[in-house]
């Protein structure tokens, strides 16, 4: 019989004990949503300044997570308070090489191709010529979203695609690494064609009150014009790898930095183009 009746005991206890680790799986839980997607289920304890005091649902120790990591919180009462918004950029879906979603109507501006004097190349005026040409389709092609140079060559560097192996790329392949659908590749070629010098001689005399004697004044100026030959080249590729604009043209003023009228000439005849 006092067998028969700690069984009973037994089986009740245990029975409590199960019931009430089933209560506590299922009662309500602070959710923590991080930006990167990931969540957090327990209970939020405390909300400083730069952080917040967090429990994970089931043990005692207290984490601490950092404001900037977090997008919102959802309390176990319903509320939810957002720390930090998504933006769409920032949410948009990366494929599992880390590449951003293809964007509709997103242009890219490749750094270009600039060969000075002599052939050799230029990393700065490469780059200047990128942001030249970005600031004029921003102006130009108001219909397409342009990516800003930053953020182009920063998708590049985490691909490894740098000035030395880019012509290793195919169009289409750059447009799936930066994330858009249209692709601007670009070249400038100056060639020095040499010094023009002018020279300007004045001269100035004047007679004296009695007209016998002259005083006689002269100067002479110079100067020098460099003259160079300015060729730009503007290609734009779809995602596709399709080439819906190839140009080239010769600009027909002769100073080093040319090369801005004639890209502006280019893109205003080019399909981006919109008044």
């Amino acid at each position: 019989m006092i067998k028969i009746l700690m069984s009973i005991l037994m089986f009740s206890v245990l029975t409590c004990l199960l019931c009430t680790d089933i209560q506590a799986q299922q009662a309500p839980v602070d959710v923590i949503t991080l930006m990167n997607g990931n969540e957090m289920k327990g209970k939020v304890t405390a909300i400083n300044g730069n952080d917040i005091k967090f429990v994970y649902q089931g043990e005692e120790l207290t984490y601490t997570v950092k404001k900037e990591e977090i997008n919102k919180i959802q309390f176990s009462s319903g509320r939810v308070e957002i720390i930090n918004d998504v933006t769409e950029s920032e949410a948009a879906q990366e494929d599992s090489s880390g590449l951003p979603e293809t964007q509709r109507n997103l242009v890219a501006v490749l750094p270009f191709s600039y060969l000075g004097e002599g052939g050799a190349k230029d990393e700065k005026l490469s780059k200047k010529v990128q942001s030249d040409c970005y600031n004029l389709l921003l102006k130009f092609a108001p219909h397409f979203s342009v990516q800003d140079p930053l953020k182009t060559n920063a998708y590049l560097a985490r691909q490894g695609v740098n000035e030395s192996n880019i012509d290793g790329f195919l169009p289409d392949e750059l447009c799936h690494i930066l994330g858009a659908e249209y692709v601007v590749i670009g070249s400038i070629l100056v060639d020095y064609k040499g010094t023009t010098n002018y020279s300007n001689s004045s001269s100035e005399s004047k007679k004296k009150d009695d007209g016998k004697k002259r005083t006689t004044y002269s100067s002479t100026s110079s100067s020098s014009t460099e003259q160079f030959e300015t060729q730009v080249d503007l290609k734009i590729y779809t995602d596709d790898g399709h080439n819906i604009s190839s140009q080239s043209r010769r600009s027909f003023w002769q100073t080093e930095d040319a090369y801005a009228v004639t890209l502006q000439y280019l893109i205003k005849r080019s399909p981006l183009y919109s008044k």
